[in-house]
Protein backbone atom coordinates (compact mmCIF):
# COMPACT_ATOMS: atom_id res chain seq x y z
CA UNK A 1 0.00 0.00 0.00
CA UNK A 2 0.96 3.41 -0.90
CA UNK A 3 1.88 5.92 1.96
CA UNK A 4 -0.07 8.74 -0.38
CA UNK A 5 -3.43 7.41 1.04
CA UNK A 6 -4.40 9.25 3.91
CA UNK A 7 -5.57 6.95 7.08
CA UNK A 8 -8.84 6.01 7.60
CA UNK A 9 -10.45 8.15 10.36
CA UNK A 10 -13.55 8.94 11.78
CA UNK A 11 -16.50 11.17 10.51
CA UNK A 12 -16.23 14.68 9.98
CA UNK A 13 -16.57 16.65 12.90
CA UNK A 14 -20.27 18.71 12.85
CA UNK A 15 -20.34 22.39 14.42
CA UNK A 16 -21.32 22.63 18.38
CA UNK A 17 -25.27 22.29 19.15
CA UNK A 18 -27.00 25.58 19.87
CA UNK A 19 -30.33 25.48 21.44
CA UNK A 20 -32.93 27.33 19.75
CA UNK A 21 -34.22 30.33 21.49
CA UNK A 22 -37.96 30.83 22.43
CA UNK A 23 -39.61 34.56 20.26
CA UNK A 24 -39.72 37.62 22.44
CA UNK A 25 -42.68 39.25 22.79
CA UNK A 26 -43.13 42.46 21.19
CA UNK A 27 -42.83 45.26 23.82
CA UNK A 28 -45.87 47.28 24.36
CA UNK A 29 -45.89 50.56 22.61
CA UNK A 30 -45.82 53.56 25.74
CA UNK A 31 -48.84 56.19 25.27
CA UNK A 32 -47.72 59.50 24.51
CA UNK A 33 -47.04 62.16 27.14
CA UNK A 34 -50.37 64.12 26.41
CA UNK A 35 -52.97 60.93 27.52
CA UNK A 36 -51.46 61.46 31.05
CA UNK A 37 -52.55 64.87 31.21
CA UNK A 38 -56.27 63.78 29.85
CA UNK A 39 -56.42 61.53 32.45
CA UNK A 40 -55.29 63.78 35.18
CA UNK A 41 -58.21 65.68 34.10
CA UNK A 42 -60.97 63.47 33.44
CA UNK A 43 -60.95 61.24 36.67
CA UNK A 44 -61.42 64.38 38.94
CA UNK A 45 -64.35 65.89 36.55
CA UNK A 46 -66.06 62.26 36.74
CA UNK A 47 -65.59 62.25 40.73
CA UNK A 48 -67.31 65.69 40.62
CA UNK A 49 -70.24 64.92 38.77
CA UNK A 50 -71.05 61.47 41.01
CA UNK A 51 -70.72 63.76 44.30
CA UNK A 52 -73.00 66.20 42.86
CA UNK A 53 -75.60 63.55 41.29
CA UNK A 54 -75.64 61.17 44.78
CA UNK A 55 -76.01 64.70 46.78
CA UNK A 56 -78.96 65.57 44.85
CA UNK A 57 -82.72 64.93 46.37
CA UNK A 58 -84.06 61.72 45.25
CA UNK A 59 -80.90 60.27 43.77
CA UNK A 60 -80.05 56.63 42.91
CA UNK A 61 -79.49 55.70 46.55
CA UNK A 62 -83.73 55.52 46.88
CA UNK A 63 -83.70 58.23 49.73
CA UNK A 64 -86.38 61.47 49.36
CA UNK A 65 -85.41 64.10 51.02
CA UNK A 66 -88.89 66.14 52.11
CA UNK A 67 -88.94 69.37 53.19
CA UNK A 68 -91.28 70.08 56.24
CA UNK A 69 -94.59 71.81 55.51
CA UNK A 70 -94.79 75.42 56.00
CA UNK A 71 -97.05 76.07 58.88
CA UNK A 72 -100.54 77.87 57.86
CA UNK A 73 -102.44 80.43 60.13
CA UNK A 74 -105.15 77.71 60.91
CA UNK A 75 -102.16 75.32 61.88
CA UNK A 76 -100.87 78.23 64.07
CA UNK A 77 -103.66 79.03 65.68
CA UNK A 78 -104.54 75.37 66.86
CA UNK A 79 -101.13 75.22 67.71
CA UNK A 80 -101.28 78.23 70.08
CA UNK A 81 -104.91 76.50 71.43
CA UNK A 82 -103.57 72.92 72.19
CA UNK A 83 -100.63 74.81 74.20
CA UNK A 84 -102.81 76.90 76.08
CA UNK A 85 -102.00 80.59 74.71
CA UNK A 86 -105.00 82.31 73.65
CA UNK A 87 -105.25 83.51 69.80
CA UNK A 88 -104.36 87.34 69.78
CA UNK A 89 -107.61 89.82 70.24
CA UNK A 90 -108.43 91.65 66.78
CA UNK A 91 -107.27 95.24 66.93
CA UNK A 92 -109.87 97.74 67.68
CA UNK A 93 -110.52 100.52 65.52
CA UNK A 94 -111.11 104.09 66.30
CA UNK A 95 -114.44 105.27 65.98
CA UNK A 96 -114.84 108.74 65.00
CA UNK A 97 -116.06 111.33 67.50
CA UNK A 98 -119.66 111.99 67.41
CA UNK A 99 -120.84 115.59 66.58
CA UNK A 100 -123.57 117.32 68.46
CA UNK A 101 -124.44 119.39 65.41
CA UNK A 102 -123.22 118.36 62.15
CA UNK A 103 -121.67 118.77 59.82
CA UNK A 104 -124.51 120.98 58.70
CA UNK A 105 -124.43 124.60 56.48
CA UNK A 106 -125.37 127.67 58.64
CA UNK A 107 -126.63 130.60 56.64
CA UNK A 108 -125.18 134.14 57.89
CA UNK A 109 -125.32 138.06 56.69
CA UNK A 110 -121.82 138.91 56.20
CA UNK A 111 -123.28 142.94 55.54
CA UNK A 112 -121.96 145.63 57.77
CA UNK A 113 -121.21 144.16 61.04
CA UNK A 114 -122.29 140.86 60.24
CA UNK A 115 -123.95 137.88 62.19
CA UNK A 116 -123.13 137.04 65.78
CA UNK A 117 -123.34 132.46 66.04
CA UNK A 118 -123.82 130.49 68.77
CA UNK A 119 -122.59 127.38 69.38
CA UNK A 120 -123.38 125.92 73.04
CA UNK A 121 -126.86 125.43 71.83
CA UNK A 122 -128.55 122.15 70.84
CA UNK A 123 -128.61 124.27 67.33
CA UNK A 124 -126.44 127.47 66.09
CA UNK A 125 -128.42 129.98 66.70
CA UNK A 126 -127.27 133.17 64.09
CA UNK A 127 -128.32 136.68 65.17
CA UNK A 128 -127.94 140.04 63.08
CA UNK A 129 -127.58 141.92 66.42
CA UNK A 130 -125.23 141.39 69.44
CA UNK A 131 -126.18 138.20 70.74
CA UNK A 132 -125.10 137.63 74.48
CA UNK A 133 -122.47 134.27 74.53
CA UNK A 134 -122.08 134.60 70.79
CA UNK A 135 -119.02 131.98 70.03
CA UNK A 136 -117.93 133.84 66.71
CA UNK A 137 -119.18 137.10 64.44
CA UNK A 138 -118.94 136.38 60.72
CA UNK A 139 -118.75 139.88 58.89
CA UNK A 140 -117.08 142.10 57.11
CA UNK A 141 -117.38 145.30 58.73
CA UNK A 142 -113.68 146.16 57.57
CA UNK A 143 -115.22 145.69 53.44
CA UNK A 144 -113.69 142.04 53.49
CA UNK A 145 -115.54 139.10 55.27
CA UNK A 146 -114.20 137.67 58.45
CA UNK A 147 -114.26 135.46 61.58
CA UNK A 148 -114.37 137.17 64.46
CA UNK A 149 -114.41 136.07 68.28
CA UNK A 150 -116.25 138.61 70.85
CA UNK A 151 -114.00 139.76 73.86
CA UNK A 152 -110.92 139.00 71.48
CA UNK A 153 -110.65 135.46 73.44
CA UNK A 154 -107.37 133.34 71.42
CA UNK A 155 -110.52 130.71 70.57
CA UNK A 156 -110.12 130.65 66.49
CA UNK A 157 -107.27 128.39 64.80
CA UNK A 158 -107.06 128.61 60.85
CA UNK A 159 -106.11 124.99 59.35
CA UNK A 160 -104.06 124.08 55.84
CA UNK A 161 -106.42 124.34 53.05
CA UNK A 162 -106.80 120.93 52.41
CA UNK A 163 -106.72 117.86 54.53
CA UNK A 164 -108.44 115.25 56.15
CA UNK A 165 -111.35 117.00 58.63
CA UNK A 166 -109.74 117.12 61.54
CA UNK A 167 -111.43 114.87 65.35
CA UNK A 168 -112.48 117.24 68.01
CA UNK A 169 -108.75 116.46 69.87
CA UNK A 170 -107.23 117.35 67.02
CA UNK A 171 -109.44 120.88 66.80
CA UNK A 172 -109.01 121.48 70.15
CA UNK A 173 -104.87 120.92 69.97
CA UNK A 174 -104.99 123.41 66.25
CA UNK A 175 -106.59 126.18 69.09
CA UNK A 176 -104.11 125.30 71.86
CA UNK A 177 -100.92 125.61 69.41
CA UNK A 178 -102.17 128.49 67.17
CA UNK A 179 -104.92 130.53 68.56
CA UNK A 180 -106.28 133.58 67.35
CA UNK A 181 -108.96 136.13 68.00
CA UNK A 182 -109.79 137.07 63.88
CA UNK A 183 -108.74 136.19 60.22
CA UNK A 184 -109.55 137.37 56.91
CA UNK A 185 -111.92 134.66 54.99
CA UNK A 186 -112.49 132.74 51.37
CA UNK A 187 -113.85 129.92 50.11
CA UNK A 188 -112.34 126.99 50.61
CA UNK A 189 -111.05 128.47 54.34
CA UNK A 190 -110.79 125.96 57.13
CA UNK A 191 -110.49 126.83 61.36
CA UNK A 192 -111.42 125.25 64.59
CA UNK A 193 -113.07 127.25 66.94
CA UNK A 194 -113.65 126.58 70.81
CA UNK A 195 -116.92 128.38 72.44
CA UNK A 196 -116.79 130.02 75.61
CA UNK A 197 -118.87 126.60 77.76
CA UNK A 198 -115.45 124.10 76.18
CA UNK A 199 -117.33 122.68 73.13
CA UNK A 200 -115.29 122.48 69.70
CA UNK A 201 -116.35 123.22 66.51
CA UNK A 202 -115.35 122.82 62.64
CA UNK A 203 -115.67 125.58 60.40
CA UNK A 204 -115.34 125.58 56.82
CA UNK A 205 -116.08 128.69 54.85
CA UNK A 206 -118.65 127.76 51.88
CA UNK A 207 -119.47 131.66 50.32
CA UNK A 208 -117.86 134.69 51.67
CA UNK A 209 -119.50 137.70 50.38
CA UNK A 210 -118.63 141.45 51.54
CA UNK A 211 -122.44 142.11 51.79
CA UNK A 212 -125.31 139.52 51.29
CA UNK A 213 -125.64 136.08 53.19
CA UNK A 214 -122.57 133.83 53.25
CA UNK A 215 -122.73 130.18 54.23
CA UNK A 216 -120.51 128.32 56.85
CA UNK A 217 -120.13 124.39 57.20
CA UNK A 218 -120.30 123.61 60.63
CA UNK A 219 -119.53 120.81 62.77
CA UNK A 220 -119.79 120.88 66.53
CA UNK A 221 -118.33 118.67 69.14
CA UNK A 222 -118.89 118.33 73.43
CA UNK A 223 -116.05 119.13 75.74
CA UNK A 224 -112.88 116.80 74.44
CA UNK A 225 -111.75 114.26 77.30
CA UNK A 226 -108.80 115.32 79.30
Amino acid sequence: MSSDNPPPGGPPHAPPYTPPQAPQAPQPSQPPRWAWWVVGIVIPVVGLLVTVLVGRPGSSDGRTVESAPTPTRSSASAENAGQGQPAPAPTKRAEPDKALFGPEVVDADTTNSGSYIELDTAEPIVSDSSLKGADIIFGASLGDPNLFVPGSGSMLAPLPASGATPTADECAQAVEDNGGYTSNVKRGDRFCLMTDKGRVAYLVVVTAPSTGIGKLNVTVWDTPAV
